[in-house]
């Protein structure tokens, strides 16, 4: 028992201190990919989704300086600039539906006081 402890002890060091596998290219391209729909769909523009793209854009600047020494640090640093850049466009995307809904609505009564002030008196 304590010999197939020590064997097992030794494979999981050994793979750790191996050094973990690159970071995927596709990895880096994702990120790239996910940011740059934020910006289109207008982040910039809105200051919660700027903050966000902001945090994005960081995480994946750390992330291409730690591929090399840390990779298993710098997937985590995409992950994280990934779930920024997700949060930037959907709350942009919230604020640009909350806006058409408002938008909509001030239509809507703006139509309803013509609609009373010309069909009252029949």
């Amino acid at each position: 028992m304590m010999r197939w402890l020590s064997v097992t002890a030794c494979v999981a060091l050994g793979a750790a201190c191996a050094g973990a596998p690159p970071v995927p290219a596709q990895r880096f391209t994702d990120a790239e990919a996910e940011i740059k729909a934020a910006q289109e769909i207008g982040a910039e523009n809105n200051p919660q989704g700027k903050l966000h793209l902001q945090q994005a854009r960081d995480q994946l600047d750390a992330a291409k300086k730690l591929s090399k020494d840390k990779p298993e640090v710098a997937a985590r640093k995409l992950d994280n600039a990934q779930a920024e850049a997700e949060l930037a466009k959907s709350i942009t995307r919230e604020q640009t539906t909350r806006a058409e809904a408002d938008e909509a609505k001030a239509r809507l009564l703006s139509a309803q006081k013509n609609l009373k002030g010309t069909g009252g008196g029949q």
